[in-house]
């Protein structure tokens, strides 16, 4: 891809609007002096001192995150957070980078979901510890459910692309409920102009007629239920056509430091990454992804363009270790300039 060519479409993004339809997570990091740890008067258990904390969207609010960063005109948020106090941090970062939350509905009977992520400081390097979740393993409040609902007719009306990050695994317990859904499918096939683009760990087959993104193992465990290994790449091929022809909407099947295959009306294309140097951290980088891609098919980039500036950014936003890594304009050419100037695609066949 040329580097004019990336210039040209990542400057138009300033001209698109995008909304976030999922669950929108805190990331919050804590930092752990080691050096200053107690043991508990009560239990003898250590008592870890907390010395600074850094907190981020995280799940959706990553994709928001990285969409602010890549330069996107307008960032709408969809969704629900508890009204608690990880709901009040995370309106605060979303406000940070201006994402506008009029439909970022806050309810009391839904806790805010939080990611919390120890960072273990010894002798000035931070490892992370074991993660501690804060998520909703009931199922989602009718009344926040039906808000959300609700609004969904302007979201699709007002905005350019529409993305829809499903987080949670439990059914029905986060913000893309069966109702939801059903709603963002019938939507989709009135709108035919918008970029509508789906995300989710455990229901990408559930989406109709919608772009969609997922890694090669949740696309080949669509069709191969049995699967519990990495598949072979020609069961990835058969199976990231097969969602194409499902949905007749282009199909996006990352493969890790393999790169991504995409599916759609110009063929199969595998885009390769390149292996960037180390350490790198792949948490939130399917995320930084999505917002890539999406921004360039609104910004009028093709599906092979799309997919080559998604490896770009991904390679950038696994190398921020420590934080709910983001990529600008100015890091994506100079990744291109240092690792992907002579990346090309390759044509697939069955």
């Amino acid at each position: 891809m040329e580097r004019t060519r990336i210039i040209e479409l990542i400057t138009n993004f300033k001209n698109i609007s995008v909304a976030v339809i999922g669950d929108y997570f805190l990331d919050k990091y804590l930092v752990i002096d080691t050096s200053l740890n107690e043991s508990s008067i009560e239990t003898g258990l250590i008592a870890y001192q907390v010395t600074n904390k850094r907190l981020y969207p995280g799940a959706s609010g990553t994709v928001c995150n990285n969409l602010a960063s890549l330069g996107v005109g307008s960032i709408y948020a969809i969704g629900f957070i508890g009204n608690d106090g990880n709901g009040y941090e995370l309106k605060k970062q979303l406000d940070k980078i201006g994402v506008k939350r009029n439909f970022l509905f806050e309810s009391n009977k839904m806790a805010t979901p939080t990611y919390i992520k120890p960072m273990l400081l010894k002798e000035g390097k931070e490892t992370e510890s074991n993660r501690h979740d804060i998520k909703n393993f009931k199922k989602t409040d009718k009344i926040v459910e039906q808000q959300i609902i609700d609004c969904l007719d302007e979201v699709f009306k007002n905005n350019d692309a529409i993305i829809i990050l499903d987080q949670m695994v439990e059914n029905n317990c986060g913000v893309i409920t069966t109702r939801v859904r059903n709603k963002i499918i019938k939507l989709s096939s009135i709108h035919k102009d918008k970029i509508v683009f789906a995300d989710s760990r455990a229901r990408i087959h559930l989406f109709k007629d919608i772009s969609i993104k997922c890694n090669n193992f949740e696309a080949c465990k669509v069709f191969n239920d049995n699967l519990i290994e990495e598949p072979e790449y020609s069961e990835t091929l058969i199976s990231g056509q097969k969602l194409y022809e499902k949905n007749k909407k282009p199909a996006f099947v990352t493969m890790g430091k393999e790169g991504i295959i995409t599916f759609g009306e110009m063929g199969i294309l595998k885009t390769p990454s390149v292996d960037v140097p180390r350490p790198y951290d792949i948490c939130g980088a399917g995320d930084s992804v999505t917002a890539s891609i999406v921004s360039t098919l609104a910004a009028g980039g093709n599906q092979a363009e799309a997919a080559f500036i998604g490896n770009v950014v991904a390679a950038i936003t696994i190398r921020k270790i420590g934080i709910t890594g983001t990529a600008t304009l100015e890091e994506v050419l100079e990744t291109y300039d240092d690792y992907f100037y002579n990346v090309r695609y390759m044509e697939e066949t069955l």
